[in-house]
């Protein structure tokens, strides 16, 4: 179950987590929507702790929030790397057609599914959009197994009473910074920079490697939508007309994304009248 919200920062002070005795604590008891973000965010850091044998534990949600959460596998997930929570137990159901279950990015095939579902979704309202959106996601998540250096972890939501798609990718490796440092990037703000303009690519490189993110967001911004991206203490929020920068603590280890796009021909006929 989710809720209308508003991407950004303020996304991420759920995903704070904080140290009670010798256990890695997340929180979630008071969240009134949850998100793809917020599962993405979960797993990654579930799986940073079992890398550094460091115990973890989930807190809430309850009731609607927490089934939600247990059928997109959250709970299966953090069992998976030796956490704890408070989830329910559900019997897995076949729902391919509206939601992509927390998945674990660790090849590239991997990321040929959400790729595929939000192809799937936007295909009716936009055909040349939806064959851009899929190319870009399926870079997004082969960069988080060539270069984040840890499992990334995405999931995706279509949302019929908001007539939106939601779909978000996270890790918890060397973030922007660390991927970008050799090539101009200085703090996390300008590697964040550097990434959404797709000027971080070498000239020596693919000419397609390094456009995965500029054209995700290009794309769903032609669709009405906006993306989220944090990475370190900076964080962006674009949309077709804003693009609104900041910093966030807690800082974020690793890299961050949620887009949000129209998930029906009716949303998208309401924006164009809109815009007209």
């Amino acid at each position: 179950m989710v809720t209308d919200s508003s991407a950004g920062p303020s996304q991420l002070e759920a995903l704070a987590s904080r140290w009670v005795r010798g256990v890695r604590v997340v929180d979630l008891r008071d969240v009134s929507w949850i998100d793809p973000l917020h599962l993405v965010g979960v797993a990654a850091m579930a799986h940073a702790s079992h890398r550094a044998s460091v115990p973890f534990r989930l807190l809430g949600p309850s009731g609607q929030l927490a089934s939600y959460a247990a059928r997109m596998r959250l709970g299966t997930i953090i069992d998976k790397f030796g956490g704890s929570h408070e989830l329910p137990k559900t019997r897995e159901r076949d729902r391919h057609d509206s939601l992509l279950e927390i998945t674990e990015l660790t090849c590239r095939s991997d990321a040929e599914r959400m790729a595929g579902l939000v192809h799937d979704r936007v295909y009716p309202l936009d055909a040349r959009s939806a064959a851009a959106l899929h190319n870009g996601l399926a870079e997004i998540g082969a960069n988080v197994c060539d270069h984040a250096q840890a499992t990334g972890f995405m999931a995706a939501q279509a949302i019929g009473q908001l007539e939106q798609l939601r779909f978000a990718v996270a890790d918890c490796g060397v973030g922007l910074l660390g991927t970008l440092v050799g090539r101009g990037a200085y703090d996390d703000r300008s590697a964040l920079g550097l990434a959404i303009s797709g000027e971080s690519r070498l000239k020596d490189e693919d000419a397609t490697r390094g456009c995965g993110l500029p054209n995700t967001i290009e794309q769903v911004s032609a669709l009405g939508g906006a993306v989220f991206l944090a990475s370190g203490t900076a964080t962006v929020q674009l949309s077709a007309t804003d693009v609104w920068h900041s910093e966030t603590e807690p800082r974020w280890v690793g890299t961050l994304l949620e887009g949000r796009v129209p998930a029906s021909r009716h949303a998208l006929q309401r924006l164009s009248c809109d815009v007209n």
